[in-house]
């Protein structure tokens, strides 16, 4: 099934071999196949999703459709006044929750009701556990770009960097609360190029300065309530690990139920040392943003992933994408020593299309067994490529194949039947038939008698035109006798049986070509002029072993036999002249058996041998 590739050699074959890595290796490095990664690994962050449910540490007010329909009467459209939050703020407070989170942006003052601001601002005063958002923005933003070393210190991972810098970004901050007041965090999440949220930031970097997102900064201030020590941050961003399917998987209630709740003193229990985050899911307010959970996904329950992840420091990892090259490569060798090594087209294809399923159920387990510790691996891309090798490899084996078939096609259809060269080519193991080989065959020699003669009669384009015609008909019955034409001598053919396909009747069918081909003489002769019907032919034909196979140089060669059988076939024909038209070995004779008569000629001298060749002339019974 396996062997070394012919006529390759081994420096060849690995050159080859290295190349294809490093190719493979190279398009391994493109940013598509992350990008196709992490949509394979959505699946897995569902499947990790539904099996792993949130804590109770944290509890989201939500302000729905139904909240805002609700509140209208009683406060307005939105924006609310923000006397209503800091309502809100004084009674959670009062419910000894642990922190307070707005997600929500409190970027523009109420120009009507600037004393609802202020009232906010300072309820805000002097409370540590209430954290307002702020978001990153892009350079082409109209906002006016603010300094960094006017914020709050507590607001950078290196407040002295920040108090000395000059940088200046676009940030949308709460403009509502007076800036002592502010306890900020960014609440901008990391989209991919697809533009889901897989990715959240710990901290974000500008010009060496880095901030703290939102998450970060709650659970820092989390930590230092109970004494415990915030982890260090190696990675600046960690990937999101969901929890649950729904909308909202952490507790939560309406806005307009929590405020119910905490004005009337009910359930206060519900709320004591929560961290509550306050945000939206209303479609109005257009806080929705895509996720491998779903294509709506609130913001806010970004917002609380994030916070829980940080807090339990319970997160997924991502496989160095090395891992996954390392199987890439060892696969695509396999595959490439299948193509090089397996004796047959169709060998290959069944062992590839093996390896590769073998490789989709292998990257299949892994990507599930990892998952249980919540690492994801970069699968899709290396099936994807596998399978872009395979195609790739099997589409330059069968065109390689094709085009030897081809050559083949058009070399041996000048020596053979070109329907009996269809058949040898459409073997499986034609390579080795038409290879350089030993064989079993039977040789006819044939050669014209009369014909020095005969051409000082005539033209050149005359003795031409005739020796066409009758080696137009003598081929076609060689062909019609599975016999090979091996080539032209002058006005002499050498033919074989017998090889390249198998014969056990080659000495039969070599006979009956020889008698055959006296019946052409005859039947030519009668189509030609009186004067030109004065040739004759020897035919000789021998059976035995002889070497068969392409011989020549490398810008000419013919498929040819030689040996001893060959040599003596050649001598038999050159005794015919005055014995017979046609003459067969003692060894031609055995092979045929009873499928002709014999009439025995006597024993012949011939060059090359020291005992005589015994001759015999073959008739039709």
């Amino acid at each position: 099934m396996f062997q070394f590739p012919k006529n390759k050699s081994k420096t060849k074959f690995i050159s080859q071999w290295c190349v294809l890595l490093l190719v493979v290796a190279l398009i391994y490095q493109h940013p598509y196949w992350t990008g196709l990664d992490e949509r394979y690994n959505d699946y897995w962050r569902i499947k990790i999703a539904e099996k792993n449910l949130p804590g109770d540490e944290i509890l989201v007010i939500d302000i729905n459709d139904q909240s805002l329909t609700q509140l209208e009467p009683e406060i307005g459209r939105w924006p609310w006044p923000r006397t209503k939050h800091a309502f809100l703020v004084n009674s959670l407070i009062e419910a000894k929750t642990k922190a307070i989170v707005f997600d929500v942006l409190f970027s523009e003052k109420d120009t009507y009701r600037p004393d609802f601001d202020e009232y906010f601002s300072e309820t805000l005063a002097a409370k540590d556990n209430v954290f307002l958002a702020a978001a990153l923005l892009s350079s082409n933003s109209n906002v006016e770009a603010v300094s960094l070393n006017s914020l709050p210190s507590d607001f950078f991972l290196n407040p002295g960097d920040a108090k000395s810098s000059s940088v200046k970004v676009k940030l949308n901050l709460p403009l509502v609360v007076e800036q002592d007041d502010w306890n900020i965090g960014l609440i901008n999440f990391i989209a991919d190029d697809d533009g889901v949220a897989r990715r959240y930031p710990r901290v974000i970097e500008r010009q060496g300065l880095k901030m703290f997102s939102l998450p970060q900064k709650v659970v820092n201030y989390v930590n230092s309530l109970t004494g415990r020590k915030s982890s260090d941050l190696p990675k600046e961003i960690f990937q999101l690990k969901y929890k649950g399917l729904d909308e909202i998987p952490f507790n939560s209630l309406s806005y307009v139920d929590a405020d119910y709740l905490l004005r009337n003193q009910q359930q206060l229990e519900f709320f004591k040392d929560k961290i509550v985050i306050i945000g939206t899911t209303a479609t109005a307010l257009h806080d929705l943003r895509e996720t491998p959970i779903l294509q709506r996904y609130p913001g806010t329950s970004i917002l609380a992933t994030a916070i829980d992840n940080l807090l339990n420091e319970d997160i997924l990892y991502v496989a160095n994408r090395h891992y996954g090259l390392i199987l890439l490569l060892l696969a695509t060798s396999l595959m490439w020593l299948i193509s090089q090594l397996s004796d047959g087209y169709k060998v290959q294809l069944v062992l590839s299309g093996f390896l590769l399923v073998l490789s989709t159920l292998g990257l299949y387990f892994l990507s599930l067994s990892l998952s249980h510790s919540d690492i994801l691996f970069p699968s899709a891309s290396i099936l994807v490529l596998l399978f872009a090798c395979m195609v790739n490899i099997i589409f330059y084996r069968g065109l390689k194949e094709y085009l030897s078939r081809q050559h083949t096609l058009q070399t041996f259809s000048r020596f053979m039947d070109p329907v009996i060269v269809k058949q040898l080519i459409s073997d499986e193991d034609w390579q080795d038939k038409i290879a350089n080989k030993s064989s079993q065959v039977s040789v006819l020699f044939s050669d014209i008698r009369g014909f020095t003669s005969l051409s000082e009669k005539r033209s050149a384009e005359e003795i031409m035109q005739l020796l066409n015609g009758y080696f137009d008909l003598q081929v076609e019955t060689i062909f019609e006798t599975k016999g090979t034409l091996d080539k032209f001598i002058g006005d002499a053919v050498m033919a074989f049986w017998g090889a390249p396909i198998e014969d056990n009747d080659h000495a039969i069918n070599a006979v009956e070509s020889a008698l055959r081909m006296v019946d052409n003489l005859m039947s030519f002769r009668e189509s030609l002029p009186e004067e030109l019907r004065g040739f004759d032919v020897g035919i000789g034909v021998h059976s035995g072993e002889a070497v068969v196979g392409m011989l020549g140089s490398s810008k000419r060669f013919d498929y040819t036999a030689i040996g001893d059988t060959v040599n003596l076939a050649s001598r038999i024909e050159g005794a015919t002249k005055g014995i017979a038209r046609v003459l067969v070995s003692q060894e031609t004779k055995e092979l045929c058996r009873d499928s002709f008569s014999f009439e025995f000629r006597g024993e012949f001298s011939v060059k090359g041998r020291e005992e005589k060749v015994k001759l015999y002339q073959p008739i039709r019974k």
